[in-house]
């Protein structure tokens, strides 16, 4: 059993790893992609967007069904379909093919990760997930380190299909390791399944592509795009009531209703955000402002991920000895005063600034998320585990759209205001400290009791 249980750890730290990967090796290709189609730079949201969206739509579905016929099922279901469809992104002679296959991707790592949390749940008792989760979220943190540097000498010694053909050994690798060792526990097929139910999740698929077109809209046009994100939200409110009433909601109503799920779900949501919003403009603005090197760009997040690892790997164990609240106020009032501080940052800074601040970042942003993760997980039931872990990552999927996009219009109209990237860079972590601070008053004494 313990054997067992190497083998699936191998297995879902390949799994996660090779969607990290994936999530951050394509930046560094996209210009020889637009380049080899010769494709205007307008499209250049569709070549993210279009895996993004399917991910995002995919993941309640295939979450939801994993628990009605097995996580083991619907896990080699996805790493089958994204295996195809990266092979496809390789071979694809045209931006459309390109744009189709991404779509595949897409849906397939919707049946990933957030089987790999359920799985995380399945395999290990509530006092080793902690240690497991952080294990497992270094992935991520590793991804990003791995990436810049191997997309680049990918791109400068191969061509830009490499970036895709790179992940194949890993996606059936880690579908043999599934498919001979892990043995799921028996459980029975629900029958539920009608035109009813079906009518729900193709009502949910369509709020959900609504709300993210709605958000890729206001790039162009904040206003018309704002009325209709408002529009899908009141829909999906509406349809969150109407699922109060269903006997098989597609949606985890029941655990909605405990103590503090929702509340560490938007933790989640927003955390994320924050999060891409620092790799993506720290970096940025090592070129723009201090002109370094695209390779010193990727290194400006080494500490940030280095200890982003640490912060996850250890959270459980500091949690533990000081205490979940503690450790969730002391690490967002770091990450506060990080962003406060690059919110008024000069051009002048050094290099060794950003790194320090991008180290402390990274630790106060493991803590609070895996401590989030952990906490939103457990007030999952065996039977309902993969559908929570599906709805947590589908939280996570959202928050990365909506915040990348909103801190774009933030930098956009401050670069358009006087014409300077600092400028731009300043309002993206104003904006950032304000989303913590927002954070941080949620779960204050008053608003939460102790957990």
């Amino acid at each position: 059993m313990k054997k067992n249980k190497r083998w699936m750890m191998l297995a879902i730290y390949g799994a996660t790893f090779m969607t990290a990967i994936e999530s951050t090796i394509v930046v560094t290709a996209a210009n020889d992609i637009f380049k080899s189609f010769n494709n205007q730079n307008d499209s250049v949201s569709l070549l993210f967007s279009s895996y993004l969206f399917a991910s995002a739509i995919a993941t309640p579905f295939l979450s939801h069904w994993a628990d009605q016929i097995g996580k083991k099922k619907i896990f080699l279901f996805g790493l089958a379909l994204f295996t195809l469809g990266t092979m496809l992104c390789g071979l694809s002679t045209s931006y459309l093919s390109l744009i189709i296959f991404r779509v595949i991707q897409g849906i397939g790592s919707g049946g990933i990760l957030p089987i790999t949390f359920a799985l995380i749940g399945d395999l290990f008792d509530l006092e080793q997930r902690g240690k497991i989760m952080g294990l497992n979220n270094s992935a991520w943190g590793i991804a990003s380190l791995i990436a810049p540097l191997l997309g680049g000498m990918l791109v400068s010694n191969f061509t830009w299909h490499w970036i895709f053909f790179i992940n194949i050994p890993f996606g059936i690798a880690v579908f043999l390791i599934v498919f001979f060792v892990y043995h799921e526990k028996k459980q029975p097929i629900k029958k539920e399944k009608n035109s009813h139910y079906l009518r729900q999740q193709v009502i949910f698929a369509v709020l959900l592509f609504l709300m993210l077109t709605s958000i890729q809209l206001m790039t162009t046009n904040l206003l018309l795009g704002a009325l209709l994100f408002l529009f899908g939200c009141g829909l999906l409110w509406g349809f969150i009531k109407l699922e109060r009433k269903e006997k098989m909601p597609i949606l985890p109503l029941t655990t909605f209703r405990k103590k503090n799920f929702l509340l560490f779900v938007a933790v989640i949501f927003l955390i994320n955000g924050a999060l891409i919003g620092f790799q993506v403009y720290v970096p940025l603005w090592v070129q723009t402002e201090l002109h370094f090197t695209p390779t010193l760009a990727g290194l400006a997040l080494l500490p940030s991920s280095i200890l982003f690892i640490t912060g996850s790997y250890f959270s459980a164990q500091l949690a533990g000895y000081f205490g979940k609240k503690k450790i969730l106020l002391l690490s967002l009032t770091l990450i506060l005063g990080i962003f406060g501080i690059m919110s008024f940052l000069p051009a002048s800074a050094s290099y060794l600034i950003l790194l320090l601040l991008a180290g402390f970042s990274g630790l106060g942003i493991g803590l609070v998320f895996t401590i989030s993760l952990i906490t939103a997980q457990s007030n999952a039931t065996e039977e309902n585990i993969s559908t929570v872990s599906g709805f947590i990552t589908l939280c996570r999927t959202l928050g990365q759209s909506f915040m990348i996009t909103l801190l774009g219009i933030f930098y956009s109209f401050g670069f358009a205001h006087d014409s300077q990237t600092l400028t731009g860079y300043h309002l993206v972590f104003l904006f950032s400290a304000l989303i913590i601070g927002g954070i941080l008053f949620l779960i204050l004494p008053r608003k939460i009791e102790n957990f």
